[in-house]
């Protein structure tokens, strides 16, 4: 979890631009650990629509928690899961090697898992095979959920003026004095 729950856009575009592969030592993908968090994160919030979006291949192959059992938390705490399928069978790109060649890996896109995980919380499969394919499913997501979101901001105010006031004040009599 690298960005706080937040409408700071211009703070979620930084930690997304900052993602790169590799930045987990052991390679895979934690499904399930990932739900956890997820609801972890949204399980004390009082918005009316609580949702979590999951972009994946399906493939759960790292973690410690099982992907069915944290969809089932989820939906447990309220939260709907919308599952998004994205990639293809086959060999895909992944990262570089040493000297610049682009490395491929074989991937297999697992729709039915996808499938069960939003089907356990009373949410939606989706599938995307480009970017725009994912623009369109985020915007049909956008129409189904929606909250507002009240915000309260503030600034903690504290004077420093008194000590200096005074003290020009205090100057200024002593020249009226030595005049």
């Amino acid at each position: 979890s690298l960005a706080p729950l937040t409408t700071d856009y211009d703070l979620l575009g930084e930690s997304l631009a900052s993602l790169r592969v590799g930045m987990i030592k052991n390679d895979g993908t934690a499904i399930g650990t990932a739900l956890g968090v997820a609801t972890n994160r949204l399980r004390e919030s009082t918005a009316r629509s609580r949702v979590v979006i999951l972009l994946s291949d399906g493939e759960s192959n790292a973690g410690s928690l099982d992907p069915q059992l944290a969809a089932q938390l989820a939906h447990a705490f309220g939260i709907r899961i919308y599952t998004i399928g994205l990639g293809k069978d086959g060999f895909v790109p992944y990262g570089q090697d040493s000297l610049g060649r682009t490395r491929y890996v074989q991937t297999r896109l697992d729709e039915t898992t996808m499938r069960q995980l939003a089907t356990a919380a009373d949410g939606q499969f989706f599938r995307a095979t480009d970017t725009a394919g994912l623009r369109t499913v985020f915007q049909q997501i956008n129409r189904l959920e929606k909250s507002e979101i009240k915000q309260l901001r503030f600034r903690n105010i504290k004077d420093f003026y008194r000590p200096y006031l005074w003290l020009s004040i205090g100057l200024w009599l002593l020249w009226l004095l030595l005049k």
